[in-house]
């Protein structure tokens, strides 16, 4: 990797956000290059938990993949989706359609006052009351579309103006994005990048979706030296790990809640060790600059285990997440609780909710305490 060996970035007076703005208190994207490593499925659990832990927050989504499958979740699901597409998705196209237009054909939000982010967002309890009120969304059109491209200069002004509108906010804003798992960064992918200040990277425990996920981190940092972005990874989710036996181990000092089989584990022992030299050789790129290996795994990165069918499914197809979910069959006192999604039942006992909501709370614990350290 000595051709991605970074320099060191410079933050003009020109930078997008100054340290600690307020009030949009963090901003955050799940990026991957690589499709199906979950990270809409980790945007939509883990903004739905934040919002829930944190009513006194203003949880903002913004979903930029090109299907919006984070949008039909959060809406209650494909089937419920489908009813709302077309009065509720497209917010992005809006949003940037607000931002960049006017009557000449160059961008008018740049001298127009009038600019609001929230114009464009959606409240989700309103369509969908298994979600916490706190929580909004801009969604993006749902269906294949031709991104048009977008120059550094308009991107990074389009950027200034969405992220000045929340911090001019009275009120305190997270953000979240989604994004597609495109070879090549598209241009809303490189506006999430824009937007947030970190990423989160989920990617299966194997060293082919390394080896890529590598690539993608020399793109991450090329960006960085030109200035283009200034997003750091704040950790990587070693995703769809196997279960050897529910019970919790130390690995390197990290806390995991379940044992992973033996071949994970010498896997995990492999990619982490490379991973580590990646981070070596691309000082910055990272939130956390390890002073060891032993560090460096535990600060970030992640391990997530395979997630059961009989709780993922229907909480993506009936827009139910995970935390609700225990909160139900908590609530009811039963050890077990059927979810009907149109014709298919899924019968799920509370400890393998337990289960599944155990991996994600460990995982939300970690991002909360290394977005703060």
């Amino acid at each position: 990797l000595k051709w991605l060996r970074s320099r060191p970035v410079s933050r003009s007076a020109g930078s997008l956000s100054g340290a600690g703005a307020m009030p949009l208190q963090s901003s955050h994207v799940f990026a991957s290059h690589i499709g199906h490593t979950g990270k809409t499925t980790l945007a939509y659990q883990m903004s739905s938990y934040y919002a829930s832990k944190h009513p006194d927050v203003m949880v903002l989504i913004m979903d930029l993949a090109e299907e919006g499958d984070l949008t039909k979740r959060l809406l209650g699901g494909v089937d419920a989706a489908a009813e709302k597409v077309e009065s509720l998705f497209g917010g992005v196209f809006r949003l940037l359609q607000a931002a960049e237009t006017r009557p000449s054909g160059l961008t008018s939000w740049l001298w127009s006052s009038k600019f609001e982010v929230m114009e464009h967002a959606v409240k989700l309890k309103d369509h969908n009351p298994a979600l916490p009120e706190n929580l909004y969304l801009i969604s993006s059109g749902a269906y294949p579309r031709q991104e048009p491209d977008m120059s550094d200069e308009v991107r990074t002004s389009v950027v200034a103006r969405i992220r000045k509108s929340l911090d001019e906010s009275p009120t305190t804003w997270k953000l979240f994005c989604d994004t597609d798992g495109d070879r090549r960064p598209s241009p809303y992918t490189l506006l999430a990048y824009g937007l947030c200040d970190q990423a989160i990277v989920p990617l299966h425990l194997n060293k082919g979706d390394l080896d890529r996920t590598e690539t993608m981190l020399g793109v991450m940092n090329e960006y960085r030296q030109r200035g283009v972005i200034q997003t750091q990874v704040l950790f990587i989710v070693w995703n769809f790990v196997k279960v050897q036996k529910d019970e919790p181990m130390d690995y390197r000092g990290m806390p995991i809640p379940f044992t992973p089989t033996k071949v994970c584990m010498d896997i995990l022992e492999s990619c982490n060790a490379r991973l580590y030299r990646n981070a070596q050789e691309l000082p910055g790129l990272f939130v956390h600059t390890p002073a060891s290996q032993v560090d460096f795994i535990k600060c970030s990165t992640a391990v997530l285990r395979v997630l059961a069918d009989n709780v993922l499914k229907p909480s993506e197809e009936l827009g139910l997440p995970v935390a609700e979910m225990e909160a139900r069959i908590s609530e009811s006192g039963k050890k077990t609780m059927k979810f009907q999604s149109g014709d298919i039942a899924y019968d799920t006992k509370g400890e393998t909710i337990s289960n599944v909501m155990d991996g994600l709370k460990q995982l939300e614990e970690k991002f909360e305490a290394m977005s703060l350290s």
